[in-house]
């Protein structure tokens, strides 16, 4: 059963499920479950053989965030291990939609996305190889008036914030080059924002063509390898125990994703996310199709990929009712409130797995990373399905188009949909780097302010809005 956003109340170690003024009976439904999956394509080795005595750092994680991480310290000369409880990209790394955008971007993400979109233009040649990455326009037509005065504004903003070492390029378009930019298009639409140096990635290709570049630059990456948690001495990680051994060293990066919180339950450190899923579907090229990156009303979205095939997703997220919703949820409700931000509410078997998940084992017991190797998510193949019909009414031209692929990503999101990048106060040594739906457009640059706050620099943006405290 799903419950569309505004309809979930959660706080008081109560949930109130509201529709219409009727109460709804719970009912377990499939849609915003994790399965156990694979990489959904590609696939990168893992090293083999023992590991390593020592590290300079060990990085927990082997999606985006945890290979940028790793990459950015060894280019400041540190020896860094990855170990990883599945495989490379097992999870949301190879399951992204792929969008490289600072479109409505709040303040503070903005210039994480638009430091991000720099840096991800400068990434094949920095790698050597194709990432997938194309400049490629970006066109979301408005809600209402009241979402374009807003964009407006926020265009403004943003344009006398800016100097000109990165240009800012988003504008207004009409007329004849909107018409060009959707065309095909059944309806007539009159007026849109357009971010004219937005990037495109594919999940096809991008996390393992910079997986292959961290092993040749040294990184060493250690599949089907779970972190169980850390040892310390005199209060200061002395090591990191996973279940293939212990590495001694005096770092560690948490990147887990997902499953960052409940490796930090272990700590106890409070991570306060929750879960939220997103489906996507790929289909091929076909004639006639208008390319580019397009967002319109009625939740229509697709995305050309580098081999033209097309990414569509409905903007809509599943969060299923955990143990957490419970605890924190409440802080969740603003959110729920937004109009350009649809939520299902899911009511599944998660619930009962969350109050059944153990958070805390010592460190020679099997961790619950060990019995969780690639988890995913069920697609939803209703909303899937249906936008999929919408597309096809609005652009006549994708009823050609074949569908290849459906899946669904796993995400934890914070209270504010920022990021968490921050020193773990608790445990000295550690920095944790985590908790967002935009971790292929933020990976560069989260990944630098990671490396800084772990050597005690100066990071490039202010790590402030990004603090695992700031919820306290």
């Amino acid at each position: 059963m799903n419950i569309t956003r505004r309809k979930l109340l959660m706080g008081s170690g109560a949930a109130v499920v509201v529709a219409g003024g009727a109460v709804l009976t719970p009912m377990l439904t499939r849609e915003g479950s994790l399965v156990p999956g694979q990489p959904r394509v590609g696939f990168v080795e893992g090293m083999e053989g023992p590991l390593p005595a020592q590290a300079d750092v060990v990085v927990v994680g082997a999606g985006i965030l945890g290979l940028m991480t790793a990459i950015s310290l060894v280019e400041r000369g540190l020896s860094v291990v990855i170990v990883e409880k599945g495989n490379i990209a097992g999870e949301q790394s190879s399951r992204f939609y792929g969008q490289v955008i600072t479109y409505k971007m709040p303040d503070a993400t903005f210039m994480l996305h638009h430091l991000g979109k720099q840096r991800w233009r400068e990434m094949n040649a920095k790698v050597g190889f194709d990432t997938s990455y194309r400049t490629q326009g970006r066109v979301e037509v408005p809600l209402d008036e009241e979402d374009l005065e807003n964009v407006r504004k926020w265009i403004a903003a943003r344009s006398a914030e800016l100097g000109p070492d990165i240009p800012f390029k988003t504008r207004i378009i009409e007329g004849a080059e909107l018409a060009q930019r959707l065309r095909g298009a059944v309806s007539e639409w009159k007026i849109a924002g357009f971010e004219e140096d937005s990037g495109s990635l594919d999940a096809e290709v991008t996390t393992f063509v910079i997986a292959e570049y961290a092993k040749r630059i040294g990184v060493k990456i250690y599949t089907n390898c779970a972190a169980r948690g850390v040892e310390t001495q005199a209060g200061a990680i002395s090591d990191l125990v996973t279940e293939k051994g212990a590495i001694r060293t005096s770092r560690v990066v948490v990147a887990g994703g997902a499953w960052s919180r409940l490796f930090m339950q272990n700590l106890n450190v409070s991570v306060p996310t929750l879960p939220a899923y997103q489906s996507q579907q790929l289909v091929s090229a076909a004639p006639g199709l208008p390319g580019g990156n397009v967002a319109l009303p009625g939740n229509i979205y697709f995305r050309e990929q580098a081999d033209g095939t097309y990414a569509t997703s409905p903007r809509v997220i599943v969060a299923p009712v955990v143990k957490e919703s419970f605890i924190y949820g409440y802080k969740y409700l603003p959110l729920l409130a937004l109009p350009d931000f649809p939520v299902h509410i899911s009511l599944n078997e998660q619930l009962l797995n969350s109050f059944m998940q153990s958070t805390h084992w010592a460190l020679d017991e099997v961790s619950p990373f060990e019995t969780n190797r690639n988890m995913v998510a069920a697609p939803d193949l209703p909303e899937l399905n249906a936008s999929l019909e919408k597309l096809r009414a609005e652009f006549p031209a994708f009823k050609e188009a074949t569908l290849i692929d459906q899946w669904s990503g796993a995400m934890a999101i914070a209270p504010d949909e920022n990021p968490i990048i921050s020193v773990v106060k608790e445990v000295p040594g550690m920095v944790i780097n985590t908790a967002t739906g935009w971790g292929m457009t933020e990976s560069p640059v989260s990944a630098e302010i990671t490396a800084a706050l772990l050597l005690g620099e100066k990071p490039i943006l202010d790590p402030t809005p990004f603090d695992l405290y700031r919820f306290a």
